[in-house]
């Protein structure tokens, strides 16, 4: 990809229609704000040179943003309409950019991968625009005679779109000044004849326009997280698993009290929320850490993603090792599972199985737990 390639984010909105305090592209969602969600993609995407972010003059949140001092941004001052606020970007850079991706604000679910498939689409069917939509699942009637008309005549136009940027620029100061509405950059290029074309999007592709289309996002986001671990044994009386104490003729080897259950599933807790893993936290070359309870682990991991309003929806874990015998501790494990995490013992998947008598867990001489985790946001 060698064109330059400039993006535009218009977020000017005070989002009427949302009923809030504060504009909607400010609102928390998936432990950050939407517009945070929103321009994510465009900072990983490598072909995207810079990112515009129009907003009000009055705004006084942007510069509480984690993208607010990144090189890759820079804010201007957008206008009363979106057309004027994208107009306003448009003119801001004198740098010679082939294409201009827009976006908008509230519309946080779409992927990096999501820019390179537009990107493709333009640069391969030599068009002048091009632009994701959706076709018309429901029926639909007409306002003023409330007659049932053909949904297959119609589709639905989301972002991202992406245009030649000279040709929009002054395709869009022409109809501005010429008062005409201005509903999208679609409607720019082939209102003066230039070639458009279109790419399926998704259905979770939403804009936030109503509270409960924040609400729906919530229900729909979730972030998953993958743990292992794996300790050792040694001649003993029993070791904890799950915070439960099991006894058999084994003990663990391990710096803290090594229940490798906990420790499996505090790594899925912290890799969902994307913060690391236990040794970022609790280095086993601290001292502290010294026999530390894992209980103390999980409570930490426990308050790391209540502070990004997340919760634990499910975990589920396979205990591999070939002794002792899992299944008579199940249940007693699991209701353990369920008073240090805080969540019903119904969301806790819990399974045990062997090495087939193979390495080291084959040998009896260790116990390993795989774990996923799934958070949510809390509503």
């Amino acid at each position: 990809m060698t064109d330059k390639v400039l993006a535009i984010i218009p977020a000017a909105g005070i989002g009427e229609r949302f009923q809030s305090d504060i504009p909607k592209q400010y609102e928390y969602l998936d432990g950050q704000s939407v517009i945070e969600k929103t321009i994510k993609p465009f900072l990983e995407s490598k072909f995207i040179s810079k990112i515009l972010i129009a907003v009000s003059k009055s705004d006084n949140f942007i510069k509480e943003q984690n993208f607010f001092d990144n090189e890759k941004v820079e804010i201007v001052e957008g206008g009363e309409t979106r057309a004027i606020s994208v107009l306003n970007a448009l003119n801001e850079t004198n740098e010679n950019y082939d294409y201009v991706i827009t976006h908008d604000a509230a519309r946080p679910n779409i992927t990096a991968k999501d820019l390179v498939t537009i990107y493709e689409k333009i640069t391969s069917s030599k068009s002048d625009c091009s632009f994701f939509y959706k076709p018309i699942v429901d029926s639909i009637k007409e306002s003023k005679s409330n007659k049932t008309i053909n949904k297959q005549d119609y589709y639905l136009v989301q972002t991202p779109q992406i245009s030649k940027l000279n040709k929009l620029k002054s395709s869009l100061a022409y109809l501005i000044d010429q008062k005409i509405d201005v509903p999208d950059e679609s409607f720019v290029m082939e209102s003066q004849g230039y070639h458009v074309s279109k790419i399926e999007g998704k259905a979770s592709n939403i804009k936030i326009t109503y509270n409960h289309d924040l609400n729906l996002l919530r229900k729909l986001n979730s972030r998953v997280g993958s743990g292992f671990d794996l300790h050792t044994y040694k001649p003993g009386a029993g070791f904890t698993i799950g915070g439960y104490m099991l006894q058999c003729d084994y003990a663990i080897e391990a710096h803290s009290d090594g229940d490798v259950l906990l420790h499996s599933i505090a790594d899925s807790i912290l890799g969902a929320a994307a913060l690391g893993d236990i040794g970022i936290f609790f280095s086993d070359k601290d001292p502290s850490n010294k026999g530390l309870d894992s209980k103390e682990i999980i409570n930490f991991c426990l308050e790391k993603i209540h502070e990004m309003n997340l919760e634990i929806c499910n975990v589920d874990a396979t205990i591999i090792c070939e002794s002792p015998k899992i299944s008579p501790h199940r249940n007693n494990i699991i209701d353990s599972l369920s008073e240090i995490l805080k969540i019903s013992k119904s969301n806790i998947g819990l399974k045990a199985t062997t090495s087939e008598k193979i390495g080291i867990i084959g040998e009896h001489k260790a116990i390993a737990v795989q774990s996923l985790v799934n958070l949510k946001e809390i509503l």
